[in-house]
């Protein structure tokens, strides 16, 4: 492998978005670090594809240089899993849940440049394995998770 094409590994990355608050940019800083502070940290991120958008968990960041042209990818396991059937509760207060994919059968590769901003995911007390995307942390998250509940119809 010359310089040119090299990989190098990254534990943070920083990811600029615009504000649907305000339309201004801001920035999210992620971690992704087996030791951050001496305990594992790897964040959730929101996913932009091409069929829509997708909730994920950081496992591994680097940058692979190819000719010279850097490229940022990242690691990801989705939760795009099946979930239990929502609680009425859970629709009523709108809550989004999400499941994680089996770690040994799903991580995927994608652009860095596709994760949209950080998200913070709470276990859901009532099932195992399932979680509550947190949509009050900020007014731009709530905004989202306002828009992804009117695409889906809740």
């Amino acid at each position: 492998m010359t310089h040119s094409e090299k990989i190098t590994e990254f534990r943070f990355l920083k990811v600029n978005y615009e504000s649907l608050v305000d339309f201004c940019q801001t920035t999210d800083y992620l971690r992704c670090s087996p030791s951050f502070h001496n305990f594992p940290r790897y964040d959730c991120v929101i996913i932009n594809t091409t069929t829509g958008v997708f909730f994920a968990q950081l496992l591994f960041l680097f940058t692979c240089n190819v000719n010279s042209t850097p490229y940022p990818i990242a690691l990801i396991r989705p939760y795009d899993a099946p979930v239990r059937r929502c609680l009425q509760k859970d629709k009523h207060l709108k809550f989004w849940c999400v499941r994680q994919q089996p770690r040994e059968t799903a991580s995927e590769f994608i652009l860095a440049e596709s994760i949209i901003r950080g998200v913070t995911l709470a276990p859901d007390p009532t099932t195992v394995g399932d979680f509550l995307v947190m949509d009050t942390i900020d007014s731009d998250i709530f905004l989202r998770m306002k828009q992804m509940h009117l695409a889906a119809g809740h």
